[in-house]
Parts: C-alpha cells; sequence; structure tokens
C-alpha cells in the first residue's frame, strides 16, 4: 500500500454524502479522498486506482417493489462495481444504502419495511466495536447473503455484516448533528420526528465520535493489506 492510500468514495452529490466522523478518522489516518459520483453510472473499474471502497447511504432505493427506472442504471453499475472489487478481495466499507449494496452485490436481497425507523439502537453483537448506540435512519433492510457473516442484529434488521474483506453496516456512524439537520432539512423530515435524534446526537457527539472511530478501527484492522 503506498505512504498516502486513497479513499474511493461513492455517493451521490449531497444527501447522505458527508463524511463526519468517518472524514476525521481518514484524515488522521493519513488517507487521501477521491470522490465518486453514483448518479453519473460509474465505470465498473472507477475506483481501481484506490486501495480502500467506501459506498455511502442514499435516498435510492434497491428494494424491487419501490425500485423505478430513474436510477436503475446507476444502481446496476455501482452494484457491478462493487461485486468485482469484493471478489477481488479489497477492503471496502459499505454504509446504509453502501451496506444494500453489498449485499446485493453478493446475491442478497433488499426489502422495503413497514416503517421508516429513525432513532438510535444497539444491535447484539459478538464484536465489542459494534455494541454501541448506532443512529438508524432507513426504511429499506438488507439480507445476509450465503456467503457473508452477520455481524450485529436488532429485531428489526441486520445492522452489520461482512464478507471476505468488505463490511456493511446499515446504521450511520459517520453521522454527526450537523449531518443529520441537513438531511432532516433536505427530506422535510417531520420536526417531532428529526428533533429527539439530533437532540440525543448532540448529547453524546464525543462519545459517538470515539465509538465511531473505535469501529473503524475494528474494521481497518481486519481489512487492511
Amino acid at each position: 500500500m503506498p505512504d498516502v492510500p486513497t479513499a474511493a468514495v461513492v455517493a451521490n452529490p449531497k444527501i447522505a454524502a458527508e463524511l463526519g466522523h468517518l472524514g476525521d478518522w481518514l484524515e488522521e489516518h493519513s488517507f487521501s479522498t477521491q470522490r465518486l459520483i453514483r448518479d453519473d453510472v460509474l465505470a465498473i473499474d472507477a475506483a481501481d486506482d484506490a486501495d480502500v471502497l467506501i459506498v455511502m447511504g442514499s435516498i435510492w432505493t434497491l428494494a424491487d417493489n419501490h425500485r423505478t427506472d430513474e436510477h436503475r442504471a446507476a444502481i446496476d453499475a455501482e452494484v457491478e462495481l462493487v461485486r468485482r472489487w469484493v471478489y477481488q478481495d479489497r477492503p471496502m466499507l459499505g454504509i446504509c444504502f453502501g451496506g444494500q449494496v453489498l449485499s446485493a452485490a453478493l446475491g442478497g436481497t433488499v426489502e422495503r419495511m413497514p416503517i421508516r425507523v429513525l432513532g438510535w439502537e444497539t444491535p447484539a453483537s459478538d464484536l465489542p466495536a459494534l455494541r454501541a448506540p448506532w443512529a438508524l435512519w432507513h426504511e429499506d433492510r438488507f439480507s445476509i447473503p450465503a456467503d457473508a457473516e452477520a455481524l450485529a442484529v436488532t429485531p428489526h434488521a441486520p445492522l452489520a455484516m461482512r464478507a471476505h474483506r468488505a463490511w456493511g453496516v446499515q446504521f450511520h456512524p459517520e453521522f454527526t448533528p450537523d449531518i443529520m439537520l441537513g438531511i432532516a432539512r433536505d427530506l422535510n423530515t417531520p420536526q417531532a420526528q428529526a428533533e429527539p435524534l439530533i437532540a440525543l446526537a448532540e448529547q453524546r457527539h464525543e462519545q459517538q465520535r470515539a465509538e465511531s472511530h473505535a469501529l473503524f478501527d475494528s474494521w481497518w484492522a481486519e481489512v487492511r493489506a
């Protein structure tokens, strides 16, 4: 790995594109960042020059009963990029939509839940770094593919998995209060739903940063070459 490793970050141009605590962690570990905009229908080799692939959240969906043709080409291209990357045994982290893309790339499924989940939840996990309160903001959930392992679960959905050198999480370890406030505004989230979530993020900001960095440390210790 070169002296200055590169993280290729796949995201939409705005919503869920900010790296927050993950950006701080990448900077502390001397990563440079290469931005890839998923809206552009990415080439399968778009991230080949990078050392790590990070796939961020999105308001798009992979759930078959809610997909439209509007983003289908871009989503299919992203799934193919991730499938190729993972089977090349290269390190990856997928967050929320990114975790769902990882599941789909490995033969798993993504489905729409009965209700959107906004809140904080501590999953059951054998890994200490995953046993923490995490911010949830999703309405789809992924299944665990046959060649993947569940790392963290809740009653309503799996929250983390790994396969090869890739991890996918359904929660948002990157979230800061400012990121959450911006997403709430962009999505016109009802104040009664968003305010308690953001208030708790403000109360535990420093603790969240430490827990998120511990998670990224655990992931990186396992997947790095």
